[in-house]
């Protein structure tokens, strides 16, 4: 096995000296690294990885030759992760975004891939370009704007039949969305329809509450990408009663759909801290990470309504998030996959920040941190049908990784600021990705984004 260890090694590096490309940016050999192994929920130490063409070619525990010996190649850097770490890239499953400057902001804290959950037609073109190399961000997936029963609501495609439902879905299969949104209030005929027009064009449906409309029942739902909102457990088929005796055949019914639920506790986790601490929580919220026009959106919307909560509104809803955490710990133990979702873009919730701030809040509802990761790598990449590119650490895949000096499996939080991120195989080092997040933030236009939400409309 040595032997075969070596002469592959000596292939590949020997390709990596004489191909013709121009850019070393993305061709490097990572020496000396400890890898998290989230599926096999372990740690490979002492390892070495090429990367080349933006895909990790080789990881080996073998040495790469002597140090001098390496260092004449005269077409590969090296970089020496001096024992630290490499974990795979994050993804957030849900996300809103209609400014170009969050896509850099979620990639320098580590979320090398988001799906956007509110879709307009701006996001198409800026996925392209990312994925061209023409844009510096995280990569994306886009779903249609917000299939919903709501007549005139603010960037919905309002669907009141099965007709109009089955029209939707091709219009926005047509145009390129990588899934269909549907909202929680279609009706059974509409939803029905939406389901069944996707499974015809093979296109995914990620659905707002894990539970069907009407007299549907959520097997029929089976097979979609994702249920969302953990939430909507309590206000659906809990009907807002905190019984958890009731929950052992509600997670039997929705495992059985083989659908993975996103919780995305951090939304109501902020809404809780603003009702509890008012101005001394907002005073410490990263501000500058949320645009003009959402900041004034929330600020005469959810924000106010929650400065003005009462003492006991604000008790109730310190109560009601440990008992999401609880529902969410249940579903974790009954083996329904997990994925992270933040739902930054909303309320104030920033982006990248606002990931890593689901994945404490997963943390603390009783995953470990290797399950943590798994919803925040594996369980992401196979909702998406990507678990062959992204995800992983792996031969072949996309180079798509985080690397820190000190160990993420011990405290998740390493990974807010890391020491480096890798996308489509480009190393960005901390001070590569503050100038990154620090330019994303000043560029940012009013008038951009208020010409994105427009054609949305």
């Amino acid at each position: 096995m040595k032997l075969v260890t070596s002469v592959l090694l000596s292939f590949f590096l020997s390709f990596a000296v004489l191909a013709n490309n121009s850019s070393s940016t993305n061709r490097f050999i990572l020496k000396n690294v400890n890898v998290i192994d989230v599926e096999h929920q372990d740690i490979l130490t002492n390892q070495n990885i090429l990367v080349e063409n933006g895909k990790i070619k080789f990881i080996t525990s073998q040495s790469f030759g002597k140090k001098d010996q390496i260092k004449t190649k005269p077409n590969i850097n090296v970089i020496d992760g001096k024992g630290g770490y490499i974990t795979p890239g994050l993804i957030d499953m849900h996300v809103h975004i209609y400014e170009k400057a969050a896509y850099a902001l979620t990639l320098s804290h580590g979320v090398t891939h988001v799906r956007i959950m509110n879709g307009v037609p701006a996001q198409l073109t800026w996925r392209d370009q990312i994925e061209q190399g023409s844009l510096i961000g995280s990569s994306s997936s886009v779903s249609s704007p917000i299939i919903s029963g709501f007549q005139d609501a603010y960037l919905h495609r309002t669907v009141l039949d099965a007709e109009s439902a089955r029209q939707s879905v091709n219009e926005f299969h047509n145009a390129g969305y990588d899934l269909i949104k549907a909202y929680g209030n279609l009706t059974q005929p509409a939803l029905s329809a939406l389901v069944d027009e996707s499974r015809k064009l093979g296109i995914p449906v990620a659905k707002h509450g894990p539970h069907g409309s009407g007299d549907m029942h959520v097997s029929e739902l089976s097979g979609l990408q994702s249920f969302e909102h953990i939430e909507d457990i309590y206000q659906g088929p809990l009907n807002y009663e905190r019984s958890t005796d009731k929950l052992p055949p509600i997670i039997a019914d929705i495992k059985n759909t083989q659908v993975a639920i996103t919780p995305t506790l951090n939304i109501f986790y902020q809404l809780t801290k603003i009702s509890v601490e008012k101005e001394q929580y907002l005073s410490k919220t990263a501000k500058h990470y949320t645009s003009d026009i959402i900041a004034l959106e929330a600020s005469t919307n959810q924000i106010e309504r929650w400065l003005n909560a009462s003492d006991n509104m604000a008790k109730h809803n310190l109560s009601t998030l440990s008992f999401l955490q609880q529902i969410t710990n249940e579903f974790h133990l009954a083996k329904v996959p997990l994925l992270v979702g933040s739902d930054s873009g909303v309320l104030l919730s920033p982006h990248g920040l606002a990931t890593h701030n689901e994945m404490r809040l997963l943390n603390e509802s009783g995953l470990s941190t290797f399950d943590v990761l798994t919803a925040a790598t594996i369980n992401g990449a196979k909702a998406l049908k990507l678990d062959d590119k992204i995800g992983k650490i792996a031969h072949q895949y996309q180079a798509d990784f985080i690397y820190t000096t000190t160990n993420p499996i011990e405290d998740l939080s390493v990974l807010v600021e890391p020491n480096a991120v890798v996308k489509h195989g480009k190393w960005y080092s901390a001070e590569t990705l503050k100038r990154m997040r620090d330019e994303a933030i000043e560029s940012r236009s009013f008038w951009e984004e208020l010409s994105v939400l427009m054609a949305g409309l």
